[in-house]
């Protein structure tokens, strides 16, 4: 894991903060994926944090039926 510093709007880092406080008070221990998902839209959207893989470009997918 690599350390880099990022610094952010105080005004969009609090923002992001309230937003993730809120989400950690109201966890449906029945739904988790949507805790996850949520977490990764504060970061993504809000702060622009994004996973490396975010970065790449999508690999070559062979479409099959699903019946």
């Amino acid at each position: 894991m690599t350390s880099q510093d990022t610094y952010i709007a105080t005004e969009t880092y609090n923002a992001a903060l309230d937003q993730l406080e809120a989400i950690a008070r109201t966890f449906d221990a029945a739904a988790p994926d949507m805790t996850r998902t949520a977490i990764i839209q504060v970061l993504g959207e809000e702060l622009g944090v994004w996973s490396d893989e975010c970065r790449k470009a999508p690999e070559a997918i062979t479409p099959r039926l699903v019946a």
